[in-house]
Parts: C-alpha cells; structure tokens; sequence
C-alpha cells in the first residue's frame, strides 16, 4: 500500500466512534443478540419489525409509549435530537396527535449485530406517500437509540399542494417546540418557513386577526363566529385543549365568518385561534398559538 494509506478491507484498526449527540455509546448499541427480548417483542429482530408495522397499520399509538425506551434513550431526525424515554416517545406520539387516522407499512428490512434498518412509509394525505429509514439499537430489550431519514422531497410537495398549512405543518410546528424542551434543534423553525417563503411565495402581508370571536355550544357541537377582516380570502380556525397551546388546525380555509366545530366532546373546555387568509396562501403557524 502506498504512503500512510491503511488497508481496511480486513477491518484492521477498525473501531466504535466516540459517543456524542449523532453516535450511539457501545452500551446503547450493544449486540442485537443481547437485546431483543422483552415483553413487548419476540426473540428475533423480525418480531420487532412486525410489531413496528402492526402499529402503523392500525393507527393505533397505545403500545407506542415511555414505557418501550431506555433511560437514556437518544432519538434523531430532521427536526432535531432528543434524550430520554419520554421525549422519545412524543417524538412519534406527536404523529398520532395530528394524523389520528395515520397509516404506514414497512416496505424492507435488514440487520446487522447491533441495529435494525427499517424502510418504511406512511400516508400523508391521499396520494402522497413518504418513505422513512429508521435506525433502531436496542439495550435489554429496550430501544435505545433511533436515527430516521424522512425523504423532504415529498414531505415540500405536500406544504406545496396545501398552500403551506395543514397538520404536517402543524406536526413540525409542534415538533420543533417539544424538541427546543428536551433537546437540540437541528432546524429552527424559522430557517424552515424561511426556504417555504422562498419556495412557495408566501404572502409578505399578514392580516390582522379577527376580532369579535364568539363562541356558542350545544350538544356536541360549538359553533364560532368572528368578525370579517379586509382583503381575507378565507380563515383558519384551529383549537387547543389547553390554554396557550399547541393549536392544530381543525379547519384550514373557511370561506365565511363562521365555523361549526363537530369534533368535541360535551363537558370538556376548548380554546380557539381564528386568522385571517389573503390569497391563497396562509400565514405561517405560530408556536405559542398567540
């Protein structure tokens, strides 16, 4: 070999990264052998791939929780990195929490002696599909750490077709919040609507909100009424359970200044946002829900 040039294809002088905030510890990437164990698997990598793509079939996030996580779990993505079992878990309880219909199927899998790779996909809306590579290392049975790829290119395409609303930006929204709480933003919030502006041509005018919102219930239902505001084209009506937030959208583009809300629940309190639309294009969401 020429110069100080190493022949690696025997795997000489080869060894684990040092653990930082991108690399799993040899402790958190232990031997797959080791790991997969436990109550809520089987005994083989392929029992936890059918458990992952049971959950995503039936949209049903209830054994997706703390409770399957290491201590000191790590958890990366595009949107940031996060530490600890439950920040990891809101990680994907945040996709039910605005796609409560989500539905998803793991395309292939492989393995190695300390990772599993999973591709898979989930249904954004009807006709768009994004495909996802996760990562998964396991300590005791546990996941320990996760790594995903989300392919942006169709993940853009979707902002596009809904004029930059809808609950994916919402997700992200909210996602970037949580993240900021338990660990480090990747992208912040506002370099993202920056490249949407520039992509997408939001609107450099935001209207002021409505004033005059006005609640009335009844019987499984709250109907709103607001006030119209000049140059609004549509409104977007969102509501949170609890005071300050988060807001998910419940509708994006009203035409009128009033809004039938259907989805709730007698007896229980309900906060609501209304903004005001020029053109096409909404504003982009708040994380304070102000």
């Amino acid at each position: 070999m020429p110069g100080n040039v190493k022949d690696l294809s025997a795997g000489t002088d080869y060894g684990f990264f040092a653990s930082d905030r991108f690399t799993p510890s040899t402790g958190q990437a232990a031997p797959l052998a080791d790991n997969i164990q436990s109550k809520f698997w089987g005994d083989t990598p392929l029992d936890f791939v059918r458990w992952f793509d049971k959950i995503w079939h039936t949209g049903d996030p209830a054994q997706w929780g703390p409770f399957v996580f290491t201590s000191d779990a790590v958890m990366i993505d595009s949107t940031g990195t996060s530490s600890g079992a439950a920040q990891a878990a809101s990680d994907f309880l945040l996709l039910f929490k605005y796609f409560p219909s989500l539905r998803g199927e793991v395309v292939s899998w492989g393995q190695n002696d300390r990772e599993i790779f999973i591709n898979w996909r989930f249904v954004v809306a009807k006709g768009c599909l994004v495909p996802v590579i996760d990562k998964f290392s396991f300590v005791k049975g546990l996941v320990s750490f996760r790594m995903a790829y989300f392919d942006t290119t169709s993940l853009l395409s979707y902002l596009a077709e809904n004029h930059g609303s809808g609950p994916l930006v919402d997700y992200f929204v909210d996602r970037f919040v949580e993240t900021g709480k338990g660990g480090e933003i990747l992208f912040a919030p506002g370099l993202l609507w920056a490249l949407l502006k520039g992509l997408f041509l939001w609107s450099d005018v935001p209207l002021e909100a409505p004033t005059g919102l006005s609640a009335t219930a009844a019987d499984g239902e709250v109907k709103l009424t607001w006030n119209p505001i000049p140059g609004a084209v549509s409104y977007t009506v969102k509501r949170a359970e609890v005071p300050g937030g988060p807001y998910p959208w419940i509708a994006p583009q009203v035409k009128t200044t009033s809004y039938l809300d259907q989805g709730v629940v007698n007896g229980k309190d309900y906060f609501y946002v209304v903004s005001a639309n020029s053109g096409e294009v909404l504003e982009p969401p708040a994380t304070s829900g102000n």
